[in-house]
Formats: C-alpha cells, sequence, structure tokens
C-alpha cells in the first residue's frame, strides 16, 4: 500500500517523498487509519518497522498548523530516541507550519522554556525532565499522548513518572493515547487500560522470512558463574587483539548488557584491567554521549550499552557484538547482533549464556532460520578459533 492510498494531505505526502517514503510498512498501514479516526491504540511491531511515522502520520495530520500550543506530546524512553523521533517527525511536517520540539536533560531549562513560548505544537520527551517542566509550572493539555517504545520504559522504571505526567496533562476534553512497542508488557496493557477509551490492539508478527545475514559468523558460551562469565570476555579480547597484531583500532566492538548500572560496573572493571572501554547510559550528559558515540566511530574501541540506549547508536563497521547479559528475547537478539556484518560486510555476534539457557538458542535458530555455534573455553589463553 502507498501513502497515497491513505488519505493523508498533500503537504505531508510531500514531506514523505522528500525523504524517499513511498510504500507505507505493515505496522503504518494499519495503526494510521484508526489513529485518523481518533481511535486509541496498541501497537506491536519489531524494532525498525516504522512506528514513528505509524503514530506522526496521523499527528501531524490532525494538528492545527496555525494554533501555536503543545497539541500532542510523545514521551521516550532516552534522549537519543527523542531526537529520531523529532527529526522523523520534523522531516515528515517539512512542508506544513508544525513545529516539533525535543524536551530532556542536559539542556537548560531556561532555553527549553523559551523554545515551548514562541510556540511549538509537537513536544518529544523524555520522561523526567517533562516532569521537571509540568512542576516547573508548565501548563499543557494536547490532543495526542503517544508513548514510544513502551515496553522499554517500564523496564527502565519510568511507569510512576508516565503515570504522573499524564494526570498533570491530562484535560476533561477526549484526548487520543497510542502505545507503541516492540513487546507489550503487563504493565503496558494496564496503563493502557487505565487511560484509553476502546483502544484497538494491533500485532505485526516478524514474518518467517527475515533472516539474520549469512555474513554474521554467530556463537555461544556457556557460563556457569559471573566470574567466568568476565574470564571469558577478557580471553576473547585478548584473541582478538593478538589476531589484530596487538592493535585495537580497526576494531569496534559494542558489548550488549542488561543495565545502565551493569554497563557503568563492566566499564569500571576493564579500566582497573587496563583495558579501554567506554559506556553508554541515560547518566551521561548529551555532550558526553555525543563524544563517546564519536569516538566510537572514529576510532574504533570497546562500546558498552543497554538496549534501550543503543537504540541511538548509528555507526557503520561494528566489526563484533557480544551479548554479555543474554537478550531478554529473539527480537533483541536480532536487534543486538544486526548491528554488525552491515552492507555485506563480516560481523561476528558471541553471546553468553547459562546452561538452561540452550533452549533460548534453539528457539533464535528456528525463528531466523541460522546457525548459532556452540564453543568452548579453552585450556590456553585465547580462542584459536577466532
Amino acid at each position: 500500500m502507498k501513502f497515497t492510498e491513505l488519505n493523508i494531505k498533500e503537504t505531508i505526502l510531500k514531506g514523505l517523498n522528500k525523504i524517499g517514503y513511498i510504500e507505507a510498512t505493515d505496522i503504518q498501514k494499519k495503526a494510521i487509519p484508526p489513529l485518523l479516526e481518533g481511535r486509541d491504540l496498541i501497537g506491536q511491531a519489531k524494532t525498525g518497522s516504522g512506528k514513528t511515522l505509524a503514530f506522526g502520520i496521523p499527528i501531524i495530520e490532525r494538528l492545527d498548523e496555525n494554533l501555536r500550543k503543545v497539541q500532542a506530546v510523545i514521551i521516550t524512553p532516552t534522549r537519543e530516541l527523542a531526537k529520531q523521533v523529532s527529526d522523523e517527525m520534523s522531516k515528515a511536517a517539512k512542508f506544513t507550519k508544525l513545529r516539533t520540539m525535543t524536551i530532556y536533560g542536559g539542556v537548560s531549562y531556561q532555553r527549553q522554556e523559551d523554545l515551548l513560548q514562541r510556540g511549538t505544537q509537537i513536544i518529544v520527551a523524555t520522561p523526567g525532565r517533562l516532569l521537571d517542566h509540568l512542576r516547573r509550572g508548565l501548563r499543557i493539555f494536547p490532543k495526542f499522548i503517544i508513548l514510544d517504545e513502551a515496553d522499554k520504559m517500564f523496564d527502565m522504571g519510568f511507569y510512576d513518572d508516565v503515570s504522573h505526567i499524564i494526570k498533570l496533562i491530562r484535560s476533561k476534553s477526549k484526548q487520543q493515547f497510542a502505545f507503541f512497542g516492540a513487546t507489550i508488557p503487563d504493565e503496558t496493557i494496564s496503563l493502557a487500560r487505565k487511560y484509553a477509551e476502546n483502544p484497538v490492539s494491533i500485532t505485526i508478527r516478524k514474518k518467517h522470512e527475515e533472516r539474520i545475514p549469512a555474513t554474521i559468523e554467530q556463537y555461544y558460551y556457556i557460563i556457569v558463574d559471573a566470574g567466568e562469565k568476565l574470564n571469558t570476555l577478557i580471553k576473547i579480547l585478548d584473541d582478538l587483539l593478538n589476531k589484530n597484531n596487538g592493535n585495537m583500532d580497526q576494531l569496534k566492538i559494542l558489548i550488549f548488557v542488561k543495565t545502565r548500572v551493569g554497563a557503568k560496573r563492566l566499564a569500571k572493571t576493564l579500566h582497573q584491567m587496563h583495558i579501554e572501554a567506554e559506556f553508554i547510559s541515560s547518566d551521561l550528559r548529551q555532550a558526553s554521549r555525543e563524544k563517546v558515540l564519536a569516538d566510537f566511530g572514529r576510532n574504533g574501541t570497546l562500546l558498552i550499552a543497554t538496549d534501550v540506549v543503543s537504540r541511538g547508536i548509528d555507526v557503520d563497521d561494528i566489526t563484533h557484538v557480544i551479548n554479555f547479559d543474554k537478550p531478554q528475547d529473539t527480537e533483541t537478539y536480532v536487534h543486538r547482533v544486526g548491528r554488525t556484518g552491515r552492507m555485506g560486510k563480516e560481523g561476528m555476534a558471541i553471546t553468553f549464556i547459562t546452561p538452561r539457557d540452550e533452549g533460548y538458542i534453539t528457539a533464535v535458530e528456528d525463528q531466523f532460520r541460522t546457525r548459532i555455534k556452540k564453543r568452548y573455553l579453552s585450556r590456553g589463553r585465547g580462542f584459536s578459533q577466532f
């Protein structure tokens, strides 16, 4: 289905055409019509499926371009994602009078308040900073309230903040709610039922023909205890270093952990062992995060990240992905390992699991018709197979 078949304004079609979007994705085909009708919605689709425009197009279509006040609020878990969503919305609305701005930490309150006073119709915000503005006296009653990556937001413990935000910006008149995520946990459903009115539920399943590129070599190690996990990581890094004649500059290794605390702890441990590693988390100031990403993309190093924060990482030529902590589901596995082996280049993905998680590996292999080879710790210092 083409966007021209979805009954949207010419100005929006012109913006979509400008960025090369002609065909609607599955989530866009199913979500845009009910949202245009004013229905509340819960949408589940994998990362990269086009969720932003699935809610973005109806917002742009239905807002009053001449009304210079906040009419839509989109809440995201991280600054990086807020910027991505805002950029996508701005491109789609390029030929309209609508203004979009991001609200997140690391920028002065006064600067953001000044931009709000100038008149903006769409806010894309992280929960903490938006709640701070509301407590400082910001009064908005938007027509649209969207939770993007709501599943990840609850993983990060933003449930109370989000509930408080909705309480503060909810008006007596009908507001339209939409909740989107790669998965829909019970917390998302609970929140949706609390605020949404008879929401349309949409689930886009992964197509069986989608596969992990053959250019990615995949391995897994069974780790019995936490100490063995760190030891295995060190041995792998040592072997990769030896293979590259002691030069890490040619390597871009992205290491995934479950939590931001875990990312910081692992980076500190590696530093203590004289292994250069950086971590990126929501605790870092925006300027620091951008510097870490720039250094990683330019020089090649070890970067440690969580799934949520990694959504802002857009770096070419990542040579290795190491799942220090097992991905929470098969979708997350594909999202992680897909950071390497791009554009036909070779890449490697290594996953650490516990003995009881071998069924998880089998599930990934079956769902995506791929092969993940089992590897064992060698008695020597390194791994000859790499």
